[in-house]
């Protein structure tokens, strides 16, 4: 009784929690859309940490495919991409604007590098801040 009454509620929260994470962590876009939107310069690490919101959404197709920055620490990613100016749901997530709407009607997109128990990047996306 007990086994059936844990596989029911795996069953029956599974599917909320999978929903809640795509409510909760907002849309993305894949690399093919990032190109699309920002065009594609190589990445350029000093570039990037001294550049403008249009020089950093022109790298981040290239740090979505570039597959150097995953397993790279917190501070490997502060240090040579600059202090992080974007935010994605806690301060240790390093999150960086690529577009900056005048308002809350216009969007505001960012890189996000997600990071895993040991603070190493598991993974990177484009994130939409905000907008109405």
């Amino acid at each position: 009784m007990k086994k059936k009454l844990i596989i029911l509620l795996f069953f029956a929260v599974f599917p909320l929690a999978s929903n809640a994470q795509l409510f909760w962590g907002g849309k993305t876009l894949n690399p093919k859309e990032v190109k699309e939107k920002w065009g594609h310069e190589k990445l350029d690490l000093k570039k990037f940490k001294e550049g403008s919101v249009k020089v950093k959404s022109s790298m981040a197709y290239s740090i979505l495919l570039d597959k150097t920055l995953i397993g790279k620490s917190i501070d490997y990613i502060r240090n040579n991409l600059g202090n992080p100016d974007g935010f994605y749901f806690i301060d240790s997530y390093p999150a960086y604007l690529i577009q900056e709407g005048a308002s809350h009607k216009e969007e505001t997109w960012q890189i996000v590098f997600k990071l895993n128990e040991k603070y190493n990047v598991r993974e990177v996306i484009v994130h939409k801040n905000c907008c109405e």
